[in-house]
């Protein structure tokens, strides 16, 4: 169902009511554990799946609203436990290529009886509205002081590769696949975050 035909499958008297609010729901399908998650708070039942609850500690980069063909990146800033920071950065196979899907979701933020039940305040309306789809790219990460960690996902559009050539890109994984068994840009993820070499004479 597309995004007309749900917003035409929720009853008048919840749209006319002018108090519709809403919230985004994400879908990360990581290798081997894939993750719901929304921005409030609790888990969340909505279109046969537990969606968890993150609240603050996400927080995703905007999203532009378009008809036409994009290659648009979104971020993801996570707020990270140490224990999390180094779970992600050993876990990158697991994320790289991988699908993201950001839905918006609208909710009753008011009690309204519609053909003798009732909506009630908070509940969600409607079906999942896909927002972006993407493939999971980058983790780099940040760290201020001594507990202030962040973890960013970069997203890019499903079409951010489409002038390129297969296994175009300078990463370890496509150098690998053109030359199997060259080790020539292995060590290329230490360099992303400023990785400093120590040359000794």
């Amino acid at each position: 169902m597309g995004a007309r035909e749900d917003l035409l499958a929720i009853p008048d008297e919840v749209l006319r009511s002018g108090r519709i609010g809403q919230a985004v729901l994400v879908h990360m399908d990581f290798l081997d554990s894939p993750k719901r998650w929304w921005t409030g708070f609790g888990d969340l039942e909505v279109a046969g799946h537990t969606w968890q609850g993150l609240g603050d500690l996400i927080t995703i980069s905007e999203i532009s609203s378009t008809y036409q063909v994009s290659a648009q990146q979104v971020t993801f800033d996570v707020a990270a436990t140490p224990e999390m920071l180094a779970l992600a950065l050993s876990a990158k196979d697991r994320v790289r290529d991988r699908a993201v899907t950001v839905f918006l979701q609208l909710f009753a933020m008011d009690d309204v009886e519609v053909s003798g039940s009732e909506i009630q305040h908070g509940q969600p309306v409607g079906s999942p509205m896909a927002l972006y789809s993407g493939t999971m790219q980058r983790m780099p990460w940040s760290a201020t002081g001594s507990n202030q960690r962040t973890i960013r996902i970069e997203a890019e559009g499903n079409f951010f590769r489409r002038n390129m050539a297969p296994r175009g890109r300078w990463t370890d994984a496509d150098q690998k696949a053109r030359y199997p068994g060259d080790k020539g840009l292995e060590r290329l993820p230490l360099y992303a975050n400023g990785y400093n070499v120590r040359w000794r004479g």
